[in-house]
């Protein structure tokens, strides 16, 4: 693509452009698409479309159910917390969209109710952490 005489070891062995060439096409694909690939995992990985996730999103007020923490409406979040589509593991079913500290509780807990509300009652009963504002 660039025109370069370059070494083999700059290639991919079933690739026609060279390695830096292939990769700066990949980033201008990227950048005219930002959303393709977002749509495409939301499809495999949970069988949601794109428009779902909005309608998800908007129902919750663009923010996380738990800590009511702003979740952007798009991937490009800069500086906010990333977004992630909390699941049933046991039967696929969606269950909403989290911030990705609110999903990681979720997760250490195992997803158990027994154990997030003997969390609650310790910090309850020990004293919880208040930021500062």
């Amino acid at each position: 693509m660039c025109g370069e005489e370059q070494p083999t070891e700059n290639f991919y062995r079933d690739k026609r452009p060279c390695k830096s060439c292939l990769r700066d096409s990949q980033r201008r694909y990227r950048v005219e698409r930002p959303d393709y690939h977002h749509g495409r995992n939301l499809r495999q990985r949970y069988g949601i479309c794109a428009d779902e996730y909005q309608t998800i999103l908007a129902n919750q007020n663009n923010a996380c159910p738990i800590c009511e923490v702003e979740i952007p409406d798009t991937i490009g979040y800069k500086g906010k917390r990333a977004s992630v589509v909390d699941h049933n593991h046991e039967t696929g079913e969606v269950r909403g969209i989290l911030c990705s500290p609110c999903n990681l509780v979720l997760g250490y807990a195992r997803e158990n109710t027994n154990t997030l509300y003997k969390a609650i009652v310790y910090l309850s009963e020990r004293g919880a952490y208040t930021p500062k504002k």
